[in-house]
């Protein structure tokens, strides 16, 4: 493993693993990390791979069904139609479906609020499902609870853990500061303005992570280069920063928070929270500037509208599709185990898109400085902490 000391990696600790909820009596917490893949100096990707899975020593691996898995799906508030990681958690569903792991006709069921989370998990039940994968930290106390009351169906969520560990639940997280902290340099070194900006739906850490990752990358391309790019939108030592306090692309926050990233001359701008960054595509459109957009979780020059597809600089990856393809495959074969998946650059769970459209504006001595640094960072030569 990668040692990476500083206030990123204990935030994300510390959300996995102190207890949650205003009561104390809540042992979930959750967190994010990194994404999944890593790019090559002519600009190729490879695709998130091999991840790692931990669980404490005594666990045992659940039952396999004799057959396929029915496996139902609960999203966060966002939807599967975030084309971010409710769509490739569903994906991996799918593509399980395709392995022969899961059963055809899997469910799905999508969340628009809160309270519908434990109706949600019990027709999942109801309709037989003997692997439920939830979608996000927001779902953690309710899969602790229906994980706890139903141990012989399997559990998988994205981007949460527990401490201590529940016997039938799979943990997914993601160290996506490390890709964010070469996006970061990445940006700095494209922008022509000198600024570049940042900002997320609320302050947590599987959102904060990124914004973090990114600013350290730039602040490493200023030590590096002796450079002075201005990063707007996080402030590292406060670990703070600008936040639309929701996940809703159509409320005036999330346009707010982009315009204001312009008018103070920020030419590449990392939004973390699903489908926010659209706003902020159709912001830079419309004032026909030339400036760009960092997506993350999966790469949004494929998953965004087509009219936004040349503003993606790059995007900051998980392999969240492939992890729960795997829970579910690891379930059929009888050697489905709880714990906690851990994605970093070092097994290619997190990694960097193509540029695609920004590929030839990217210069080349640029473009292997940012593959050297993946290198580094999953060889543990580079401390993203400085």
């Amino acid at each position: 493993m990668i040692a990476i000391a500083g206030l990123a990696l204990i935030a994300l600790l510390a959300w996995i693993f102190w207890p949650s909820g205003d009561d104390g009596d809540s042992t979930t917490t959750s967190a994010v990390a990194a994404d999944t893949t890593t790019s090559a100096a002519d600009g190729s990707t490879t695709t998130a791979g091999e991840t790692t899975t931990t669980a404490a020593e005594g666990t045992t691996t659940t039952a396999a069904p004799a057959e396929a898995v029915v496996t139902c799906l609960v999203t966060d508030l966002a939807g599967v139609d975030d084309r971010s990681f409710n769509a490739a958690a569903w994906q991996g569903v799918q593509d399980a479906v395709a392995s022969g792991a899961a059963a055809g006709d899997p469910i799905l069921l999508e969340s628009d609020e809160q309270a519908d989370y434990a109706p949600n998990l019990d027709q999942c039940l109801a309709q037989g499902a003997q692997h439920i994968v939830t979608v996000g930290f927001e779902l953690g106390d309710a899969t602790a609870t229906y994980a706890a009351a139903n141990p012989d169906v399997t559990f998988t969520i994205v981007d949460f853990a527990y401490d201590p560990e529940i016997p039938n639940v799979r943990g997914l997280i993601y160290q996506t500061d490390e890709a964010a902290f070469a996006a970061g340099y990445l940006a700095a070194g494209v922008s022509q303005t000198g600024v570049v900006g940042t900002y997320g739906g609320l302050n947590i850490p599987p959102v904060s992570i990124f914004m973090d990752g990114f600013a350290r990358g730039v602040n490493h391309y200023n030590e590096v280069k002796g450079a002075a790019v201005s990063v707007l939108g996080w402030d590292v030592e406060a670990q703070d920063g600008i936040f639309t306090q929701t996940f809703d692309p159509a409320d005036p926050a999330v346009v707010a928070a982009c315009e204001g990233l312009l008018d103070e001359g920020a030419d590449i701008i990392l939004p973390v929270g699903g489908a926010i960054n659209l706003p902020c595509g159709t912001a830079i459109q419309t004032r026909g500037i030339e400036a760009a957009l960092v997506g993350v979780d999966v790469d949004a020059f494929v998953a965004a509208p087509a009219d936004l597809q040349d503003l993606w600089l790059v995007s900051i990856l998980k392999g969240i599709a492939i992890q729960v393809q795997r829970s579910i495959e690891d379930q059929a074969a009888g050697a489905w185990t709880p714990g906690v998946t851990v994605g970093a650059l070092a097994n290619d769970g997190v990694g960097l898109s193509e540029y695609h459209s920004w590929a030839d504006r990217v210069p080349a001595e640029l473009d292997t400085e940012v593959q050297q640094i993946l290198a580094d960072i999953a060889s543990g030569a580079l401390s993203i902490s400085g």
